[in-house]
């Protein structure tokens, strides 16, 4: 499957921020939502591009590190979800 996303870029507190669109190929139905910016940064990385930073750390969604908003949902559209536990599907 091919995402089509729009992720907020900025340097730092002080920087002007901007929305850049990425397309992240060859994503699974069943990915988390971290695992396909996972894959998204496989793709940037390899073409020398700067990987998008996010807070993930057990991924069992039980930390809430993962904390995004998500088509103007904080973590997502499910309630009670982690974005962790937030699937492609």
């Amino acid at each position: 499957m091919r995402v089509q996303l729009k992720v907020w870029r900025q340097a730092g507190p002080d920087a002007q921020g901007r929305l850049v669109d990425y397309t992240a190929d060859n994503v699974h139905p069943d990915m988390s939502f971290l695992e396909m910016l996972d894959v998204l940064n496989e793709q940037l990385i390899a073409k020398g591009e700067e990987p998008v930073a996010f807070d993930h750390d057990c991924r069992e969604g039980i930390c809430g590190m993962c904390s995004m908003v998500i088509n103007g949902e904080p973590h997502g559209p499910k309630r009670g979800v982690t974005t962790c536990q937030l699937h492609m599907r």
